[in-house]
């Protein structure tokens, strides 16, 4: 979905996930449970992407307690609801790791609470793992204690450039952004992508929140594109698919992976969408794959209740390579260990987006993207994972 703009509701199931992960010890010295904490707004209008994530982080735990966890330790997912609010998260952060004692976080959500959180994680030497946050500056430069799995939106940016005027070939485009610093940073990368193509664009920048679209769309059509970019939420570009659909004008629209979000169909009318580019950083629910199907079923399983979106397979793809890490720790399982254990993931492919590598010197675990085409109210991938050049 998308980066934008917390009840202390806690969620102790001991249940195995893949994350960072605290082992307490009983008086006889046997590890007994794997502590992991995240944190996400599981409340308020986007409660649908933070309880979407927690869900998948807890199908994958269950899975694997189901299976006997990590060397007879179950683990333990404490989740906090910040709100979405950046200062409620890293209350939310530090109450997990002084208090709960987890090892690691895994998966919080939202690039300004995860971007607040990080002189924490440093400063206590406890990992952030996998955030469902797009800012390039979470691991640029490097940071020993974060790792992100999903592309930076720079990358998207830069990925869908090069798709653009190298693949599809398009001359005129016209990008329409919100102005912030998500947006800002989705247009540096994606110009100094087209710089190499020599091809021209228009910037169009709204502020968040806007509601009428009429100005950039009017002024998208007078620039002569054929295609146009959106960095943004999925409510902004309905909005402006439909303002383009008054005005009888029908050009490509393409743009990040927000854009690809199920929801744009609900919000536009699948006719509206139909055509639309977007970024893909993870597989679409409908794909064939049968990772997917496994997903969704372990979720049906697991999480009956709930209802599978890309927010929860992120969370599940997340654990999964969490849980690798811990399985490679020798002995008791502590935040240190995990680290060094993740950096040496190297190509590990989950099927649910693409392989995922760490180094030392390198923590953003994937710099690839596919591109996905809205067809009769669905996201199909058309293409194979593409890396940033």
């Amino acid at each position: 979905m998308m980066f934008f703009p917390m009840v202390k509701a806690r969620h102790a199931l001991a249940i195995l996930a893949g994350a960072a992960a605290l082992v307490t010890v009983s008086a006889t010295g046997a590890a007994e449970t794997i502590k992991l904490g995240t944190t996400g707004p599981l409340s308020g209008s986007l409660s649908l992407l933070g309880q979407g994530v927690r869900d998948g982080i807890e199908t994958y735990i269950s899975f694997v307690n189901d299976q006997g966890g990590i060397n007879g330790r179950k683990i333990e997912l404490i989740s906090e609801d910040d709100s979405y609010d950046p200062m409620r998260a890293v209350a939310s952060a530090k109450k997990l790791v002084e208090q709960d004692s987890v090892i690691g976080l895994i998966s919080p959500v939202g690039t300004p609470s995860n971007a607040a959180m990080v002189p924490y994680v440093q400063e206590k030497k406890v990992p952030l793992f996998a955030p469902y946050a797009f800012s390039h500056t979470l691991t640029t430069p490097n940071k020993r204690y974060v790792f992100t799995t999903l592309p930076e939106v720079r990358i998207q940016a830069s990925v869908l450039a090069d798709y653009l005027t190298g693949t599809l070939k398009h001359t005129k485009i016209a990008v329409i952004y919100q102005n912030d610093d998500f947006g800002q940073d989705a247009v540096i990368g994606f110009e100094e992508r087209l710089k190499k193509s020599n091809v021209p664009v228009t910037k169009l920048p709204f502020d968040r929140g806007s509601t009428n679209f009429s100005g950039v769309v009017a002024q998208a059509r007078q620039s002569g594109a054929e295609d146009v970019v959106f960095f943004g939420i999925p409510r902004d570009a309905a909005l402006i698919m439909k303002e383009a659909n008054k005005m009888g004008w029908k050009p490509q629209f393409s743009g990040h992976n927000a854009l690809g979000d199920p929801q744009t169909f609900t919000l536009a009318g699948a006719s509206l969408v139909e055509g639309a580019i977007a970024v893909a950083v993870m597989e679409p629910l409908e794909s064939a794959k049968p990772e997917v199907a496994q997903f969704l079923a372990r979720q049906k399983r697991y999480m009956p209740k709930t209802t599978p979106t890309t927010y929860s397979m992120h969370g599940y793809n997340a654990a999964q390579i969490m849980v690798e890490a811990i399985k490679r720790v020798q002995g008791t399982p502590t935040s240190e260990k995990i680290v060094v254990e993740l950096e040496k993931i190297k190509g590990m492919d989950t099927g649910l987006m693409a392989p995922v590598t760490f180094t030392s010197e390198q923590h953003a675990g994937s710099l690839a993207a596919a591109f996905m085409r809205a067809k009769a109210g669905k996201w199909v991938i058309d293409t194979p994972w593409m890396q940033a050049k």
